[in-house]
């Protein structure tokens, strides 16, 4: 089990009325799961409670009954509602750059703001920080705070946190895996009855043509860097657009860099119509892409991060390239020669 305090949150959620729910841009299924399942949990305490983010939910998650309170975020509809609120509560992230679209109405709230987390860096923004980072998931600690809350875990709560789990451990091969990890997922899979498959289905084999076409051209654009220790790819916005294929979550796909004989390091570049650029980091071992990602206003995962630069998607390949050499052994002597 963690090791936070509870208590402090526990009096606020049963004080507050008014109750706003986010995570990071570029949702995943840590956050959208926590976000589901904390949201039905509160609504059972009676509480004004909403969901908003600043993108649509994936699609790959929209089969979880409860994804449908998932607002995208629009200024009319969500400014006075962040704004007026008496909590905000962000959950799996701890960066405020990481809000994107939402973050303008969380600095100006008149909320207790309150991060959920269990990544490494820990932000004097929130007014309350609930962070452990021994974790193996956001999902745990709305678990341990239902818990802790008295509340009962319900069907849909547990599937919602069960795919928390599921995505934040890789299949429970990460780390930060552990035995009471297992102790909580046999309680939910008894209370959510799961069924394995049909989620591993609905996440990882429901692929849509254009994201199978992504994939491809995505590998078509990798690179070796540092004597192959790094392998990067890209994808530009026509692509994407080209294909329809503008609400895809593209993240995982840099994991595929990782599975290339060698490579210690990976990262995905993706193009948006702002001219900005998405960055997913993965890592294995003691390579620490989060501490990377932390420097550019990113955040994530010792092995799993992700940025999103505000320069185009050429120059963050380059500063990207440059400044992983800081980070892999011995890439000064290896060089940046791309393969």
């Amino acid at each position: 089990m963690s090791n936070v305090d509870w208590a402090p949150l526990a009096g606020k959620l049963r004080s507050a009325e008014k109750i706003v729910l986010g995570t990071h841009i570029n949702a995943d299924g840590d956050g959208l799961g926590c976000e589901i399942a904390f949201h039905r949990f509160l609504k059972t305490l009676g509480k004004n409670v909403r969901i908003v983010n600043s993108e649509a939910c994936s699609e790959r998650y929209r089969f979880l009954e409860g994804s449908d309170a998932i607002e995208t975020y629009d200024r009319e509809v969500h400014s006075g509602l962040i704004r007026d609120a008496d909590l905000f509560i962000v959950i799996d992230n701890s960066s405020v750059e990481r809000l994107a679209r939402v973050r303008e109405d969380v600095e100006a709230t008149r909320a207790v703001k309150v991060c959920i987390d269990h990544h490494s860096a820990r932000n004097p923004f929130w007014d309350l920080n609930c962070v452990d980072t021994d974790a193996c998931a956001s999902g745990q600690l709305i678990y341990e705070l239902i818990h802790h809350m008295k509340g009962e875990i319900t069907r849909e709560m547990a599937e919602a946190l069960y795919v928390s789990f599921i995505t934040d451990t890789g299949h429970f091969r990460f780390s930060k895996t552990t035995a009471d990890t297992h102790r909580i997922v046999a309680h939910i899979m008894d209370v959510g009855e799961i069924f394995p498959p049909r989620f591993y289905t609905q996440i990882y084999e429901n692929t849509s043509p254009g994201m199978a076409a992504l994939t491809g051209q995505a590998l078509s654009s990798m690179k070796l860097e540092y004597g192959g220790r790094f392998a990067w790819m890209q994808l530009t916005w026509k692509q994407i657009a080209d294909r329809r294929a503008e609400e895809e979550d593209t993240g995982d796909l840099v994991n595929m860099a990782l599975a290339v004989e060698g490579v210690l390091a990976g990262a995905l570049f993706r193009e948006m119509p702002d001219g900005k650029t998405k960055v997913s980091l993965r890592s294995k071992g003691d390579i620490d892409v989060s501490a990377l990602a932390t420097s550019y206003n990113g955040g994530g995962h010792k092995n799993a991060a992700g940025i999103l630069m505000p320069v185009p998607i050429n120059e963050a390949i380059r500063v990207l390239i440059g400044r992983m050499q800081d980070y892999l052994p011995d890439a000064g002597r290896a060089g940046a020669a791309t393969g």
